[in-house]
């Protein structure tokens, strides 16, 4: 059967990471994550695997981020029962994000239902007073024999289909019994043939680019999945580990054809933004994602303070994930950088906040409107796709004394998107909000590497001949939007002079 990858999600677009790796008769799944986005692309989560669960040997882990591990309990549900490696840190902030998802699976499956009941019933009483209208019996259009079998066979008007969640809390359970934790650098025994090794991302905490060692009979490859690539020089944790050879190499394209503003620029502009709503008793709300982004935040915004530069505003860490995370954070000092390890060495904590309240309650969610001005709030989900910030954009996009403040990647279809890109209203609940706030983006927090960036890691791989090995046969662009994508794949080919491949979704490609 020979080597192959098929591309199972990310391919044409940033979300749902799943790549299937056929070695021999061996199978191992690398991610396993949630499409995020557009409700077209939510949709596509409840889609059946592409494969048979049950025939997998193991899935591997790149990170703890819902894109990328979102979909693992649905795994074990369909009948997977192998183990799941990943990092301890990774395996420690997967549970939390997994069983936050759980139970938002269920909220969303319920509401759903009662939708649809609700639009049943509706429907049903509506044929109902027309039958009572009409003199005259007549035939339900499914028991037509003219029509088509799976219109005879459809359900009757005005009755529907309950869904079952995704999964649930047990689910959860089934698929943390299956993981197994990792360091940086160990060489992980797969399956027969085939080994793994975790080397730092730099992305968030625990986040691994994965180096596969594969065989089968005389045949050999190195595949690396770059998974999320973190930038240099960001707080907290290391830079990304370059790697050196690989025969096939898929590597992310998020932000791959932009360049961010360096982490300087991008904290002058988080302090400027911070003292024109202390200026106007204003709101700053900030979406971000409760693990990574919010971490670096914090840590930037107790350093402005300490330093003098930036008033200090009270402070909401409005995320009860966000709060669990962070103690994950405090648990794993063996991935901090050095400047983190010397400030808690110091008795610093640059991970609190002077003064952070946190909420744990929706009701002390909600209070947060009625606090004293100037405030900061610090809300998931980071591309306004739910959670709490929703309730929070209700009451202060209107406000031109707010600040809205995105500091991280907004998808295409989302209500971030929408609104970053300029758009004067918002529909949250079936209402239009009026956006007469300010909006601003600070490209500069991004956990994820630029064009720049991924250039430079991918040029490690020595092009230039200098490795007796030679470049990387292809590099596969994946999680990227098509014009990121198109644009990253072309700088490779000219930049770098290797071949650079954009698979399409489901795409199977044999490593020859």
């Amino acid at each position: 059967m020979g080597i192959s990858i098929q591309f199972l999600g990310a391919a044409g677009c940033v979300t749902g990471s799943q790549f299937l790796l056929t070695v021999g008769e061996r199978r191992v799944l690398v991610d396993c994550g949630m499409f995020q986005g557009s409700p077209q692309e939510v949709e596509r989560n409840l889609m059946p695997f592409a494969f048979e669960p049950a025939t997998l040997d193991a899935l591997l882990l790149t990170h703890a981020h819902l894109d990328h591990c979102g979909r693992t309990p649905a795994l074990t549900k369909a009948g997977f029962d192998g183990p799941i490696h990943a990092t301890r840190a990774t395996v420690d902030l997967t549970e939390i994000v997994l069983r936050d998802s759980a139970k938002l699976q269920v909220e969303f499956t319920n509401r759903w239902n009662r939708r649809q009941a609700r639009k049943a019933e509706r429907a049903a009483q509506a044929e109902q007073a027309d039958a009572e209208t009409q003199s005259e019996a007549t035939v339900h259009e499914t028991d037509d024999p003219s029509l088509p079998e799976r219109l005879r066979n459809a359900p009757p008007e005005g009755k529907t289909e309950l869904r079952e969640p995704l999964y649930d809390e047990h689910d959860v359970e089934r698929a943390v019994a299956r993981m197994r934790g990792c360091d940086y650098g160990d060489e992980v025994h797969v399956t027969d043939g085939i080994t793994a090794v975790f080397h730092d991302a730099g992305h968030i905490l625990g986040s691994a680019i994965i180096e596969l060692r594969v065989t089968d009979g005389a045949d050999a490859r190195t595949i690396v999945f770059s998974g999320d690539l973190g930038r240099d020089g960001t707080p907290i944790l290391r830079d990304p580990t370059p790697i050196a050879h690989a025969e096939y190499v898929v590597v992310e394209s998020t932000y791959g054809n932009r360049e961010h503003a360096s982490h300087d620029v991008a904290i002058e502009e988080l302090a400027a933004a911070v003292a024109e709503v202390a200026a106007d008793d204003g709101v700053m709300l900030i979406p971000a994602f409760a693990i990574g982004r919010t971490q670096e935040l914090i840590w930037v915004l107790d350093d402005l303070v300490r330093e003098g530069r930036i008033p200090r505003v009270p402070l909401y860490l409005d995320s009860p994930m966000a709060s669990r995370a962070t103690q994950v954070y405090y648990d794993h000092p063996e991935t901090y950088d050095g400047e983190t390890r010397d400030l808690l060495r110091a008795g610093d904590s640059p991970l609190k906040y002077p003064g952070q309240q946190f909420t744990d309650t929706v009701e002390e969610s909600k209070a947060i409107r009625y606090a004293n001005r100037p405030i900061m709030v610090v809300a998931s989900s980071g591309m306004l796709t739910g959670g709490r910030v929703m309730h929070h954009l209700k009451d202060f996009l209107p406000d031109p004394k707010c600040t809205l403040l995105f500091i991280g990647y907004q998808g295409e279809g989302t209500l971030g998107r929408h609104i970053q890109e300029g758009a004067t209203s918002a529909r949250i609940d079936g209402q239009e909000i009026a956006v007469h706030c300010r909006v601003r983006s600070i490209s500069g927090f991004s956990a994820h590497a630029d064009q720049h960036e991924l250039e430079a890691w991918l040029g490690h791989f020595r092009p230039d001949g200098s490795d007796a090995s030679g470049p990387p046969k292809t590099i596969f662009i994946v999680h990227g939007d098509p014009d990121a994508a198109e644009a990253f794949a072309a700088r490779i080919r000219s930049e770098l002079g290797m071949d650079a491949h954009i698979p399409q979704h489901r795409e199977s490609v044999a490593l020859a």
